[in-house]
C-alpha cells in the first residue's frame, strides 16, 4: 500500500504520537486525534489497478467488495481506457505515493510512505517506519468489528476447533484489510472442513488481494470443482487471469460460465472488457449489450460501453450511455467528467464545460474533470482568437 498526505502538520502529529508511544510517555488528546485521522486515511487509501474482485462471502450473504478497489475487476478497465486517460496518469502517480495536490501543481511529492518497504520519505530524507505504527494501524482498522471479534474469541475459547467462529473471524479480518491474518484463519478452517466451497472461494479472494494470483486461481478452481454453479468464482477467476495477461484463458472462463448461466450479467461485462483490451471492439459492445439487456441499470457495463464508444468516435451513442448512467447515479463525478469529454469531442464546448464544473462541484479537485476542463477552456480560447487572426 502506498500512502500520501496533503498536510505536513498531520504528518507531524503522526510522528509525535509514534515517538510518544515508543518512549512510554503520556499521549495528548490532540495527538491521539491526529493519529486517528492519519489511520483513517490509511484505511481509505486505495491503489488503482486493473479492477476489483467480487467480495468475500460470510456465513449469511455474499459481500460485494466494491470498496476493495484495488485491485481486480477487469470490468472497470474500459472505464478509463479513453475518456479518463488522465485518471490513469494520476492513479499511476498515486501508486508511487504522489498526492493529488502534487499532481495538480506538477511537482514531485514531498512525502512518500511505502508500508511494504517500511520506508517513509519526507523532504528527501528517508525514515524507517516503526513496527509499532503498523501494529496500531492494524488494531485501529479492527476496532469497528470489536464486538463481533469478541464474540468469535469467546466461542474459540470454548472450542478452538469451532470452524464457524474461525470462518467469521477470517471474514472480519478481511474487512479490516488484515489479509495475512485472514489467510491464516482460512487455512485453519480448511484443516477442519476441507471441502467447503465458500471457504476455498474466500481463500481465492484474499490471495487476490495479496497479489498472489496464481494461488488465487487454484483456489477458485477448487471452488468450482466443489460447486460448479458458484458463479462468482468463475467471474473472479476470469478477473485474475486477465490481470496476469492471460486474456484468451479469461475469455474461455467467461464462455464456460455463460454456457451454464447465460443470464449472468457480470460475466458478460467481464467478457466485454477482455474483448475490448484485445481490440475486438464490436464483440465487446455485443457483450456489454448482453449485460445491459439482463441488467439495464448495470453501471459498470454502462460506463465501460460508454468509454469504448468514445474511443471509437461514436460520441452520440456514448453521450446517451452517460446520460443514462447519470440518471442512475447523478452524484458520481466520473460520469459528469466523461460526459464533458464526449461533449468536447462533439464540439459542444460550453455544454462540456458545464458538465466538468458539475463534476468539480461534486468532488472538488477531481483530476479527470480538471484536466478535461483545462482542455475545454484552451479550445474555447482558441476559437475566440480565430476572428482576430
Amino acid at each position: 500500500m502506498v500512502l500520501w498526505y496533503k498536510k505536513d502538520k498531520k504528518l507531524g502529529k503522526h510522528l509525535r504520537y509514534v515517538l510518544s508511544v515508543s518512549n512510554n510517555s503520556p499521549i495528548s488528546p490532540a495527538a491521539f486525534s491526529g493519529f486517528k485521522a492519519v489511520i483513517k486515511e490509511i484505511e481509505n487509501e486505495k491503489i488503482a489497478g486493473v479492477g476489483k474482485t467480487e467480495g468475500i462471502e460470510n456465513t449469511e450473504r455474499i459481500e460485494k467488495a466494491g470498496k476493495i478497489k484495488n485491485n481486480e475487476e477487469i470490468k472497470k478497465a474500459g472505464e478509463t481506457e479513453n475518456t479518463l486517460k488522465i485518471e490513469k496518469t494520476f492513479r499511476n502517480k498515486k501508486k508511487q505515493g504522489i498526492s493529488e495536490e502534487d499532481v495538480d501543481q506538477g511537482k514531485s511529492a514531498t512525502f512518500l510512505c511505502n508500508t511494504e518497504a517500511k520506508k517513509l520519505t519526507f523532504h528527501g530524507n528517508t525514515y524507517e517506519i516503526l513496527p509499532l505504527f503498523l501494529a496500531v494501524r492494524d488494531l485501529y482498522a479492527s476496532l469497528p468489528f470489536f464486538e463481533e471479534l469478541q464474540a468469535c474469541a469467546e466461542r474459540l475459547e470454548k472450542d478452538p476447533q469451532d470452524a464457524t467462529a474461525l470462518f467469521q473471524k477470517a471474514v472480519l479480518m478481511y474487512k479490516a484489510r488484515r489479509f495475512e491474518t485472514a489467510l491464516q484463519l482460512i487455512a485453519k478452517v480448511l484443516r477442519i472442513i476441507p471441502d467447503d466451497h465458500r471457504v476455498w472461494y474466500n481463500r481465492g479472494v484474499i490471495l487476490s488481494e495479496l497479489g498472489r494470483l496464481e494461488e488465487a486461481i487454484a483456489a477458485y478452481d477448487r471452488t468450482i470443482e466443489l460447486e460448479p454453479a458458484f458463479e462468482i468464482a468463475w467471474d473472479n477467476k476470469g478477473v485474475a487471469l486477465a490481470r496476469l495477461g492471460r486474456f484468451e484463458e479469461a475469455l474461455e472462463t467467461y464462455d464456460k460460465i455463460l454456457r451454464r448461466s447465460p443470464e449472468y450479467a457480470e460475466a458478460w461485462a467481464g467478457k466485454g472488457s477482455v474483448l475490448s483490451i484485445l481490440g475486438r471492439e464490436e464483440k465487446a459492445l455485443e457483450a456489454y449489450s448482453s449485460a445491459l439487456r439482463i441488467r439495464p441499470e448495470y453501471l459498470e457495463a454502462l460506463t465501460s460501453a460508454g468509454s469504448l464508444l468514445s474511443r471509437l468516435g461514436r460520441y452520440e451513442e456514448a453521450l446517451k450511455i452517460y446520460d443514462k448512467a447519470l440518471q442512475l447515479a447523478p452524484q458520481d463525478p466520473r460520469f459528469w467528467a466523461a460526459r464533458g469529454f464526449v461533449l468536447s469531442e462533439m464540439g459542444k464546448q460550453e455544454e462540456a464545460l458545464k458538465s466538468c464544473n458539475r463534476a468539480l462541484e461534486l468532488q472538488p479537485g477531481f483530476v479527470p474533470a480538471l484536466e478535461i476542463k483545462v482542455r475545454i477552456l484552451s479550445e474555447i480560447q482558441r476559437q475566440k482568437a480565430k476572428p482576430s487572426q
